[in-house]
């Protein structure tokens, strides 16, 4: 993945590009009360929809990090976001070489195993019924 430093301003967009891969460029967006990271495709769809979406406290340089950490081609999806606006969950292209960055991860960002740190999280909720036998 190339990172762009410093990030390139993407007018139409209004964020700006932190990094690029083969199939997607990633960019930052102001989003209410939050940033969020998007995957848009390299192709002529890119200038209308994005594939993949992540959100983060409204700090750039957490976003920024987390992109510069992350690996698109062996791990799902990056570090640090607290909401998943975009379904089905991305899925890297070589996914089984890096099995434990890829766990199972609800719609909050947090590994399905350890416990969500939402209240009322569906999947947080649902796995805790598989463990008790349907007493939760």
């Amino acid at each position: 993945m190339q990172i762009n430093e410093p990030p390139i301003l993407d007018e139409h967009w209004e964020g700006y590009e932190l990094a690029a891969d083969a199939t997607h460029r990633y960019l930052w967006l102001w989003h209410g009360l939050n940033i969020r990271l998007v995957a848009v495709p390299k192709n002529e769809d890119g200038a209308w929809a994005y594939d993949h979406g992540w959100c983060y406290p409204r700090d750039p340089q957490a976003v920024a990090d987390s992109v510069a950490a992350w690996d698109p081609e062996t791990q799902d999806e990056p570090m640090g976001w607290h909401k998943r606006p975009t379904v089905p969950p991305r899925r890297a292209p070589r996914r089984d070489e890096d099995p434990h960055y890829n766990r199972a991860r609800c719609v909050h960002g947090c590994y399905v195993e350890e416990g969500c740190r939402t209240v009322n999280c569906p999947e947080e909720l649902a796995a805790r019924r598989a463990r008790t036998g349907g007493e939760s």
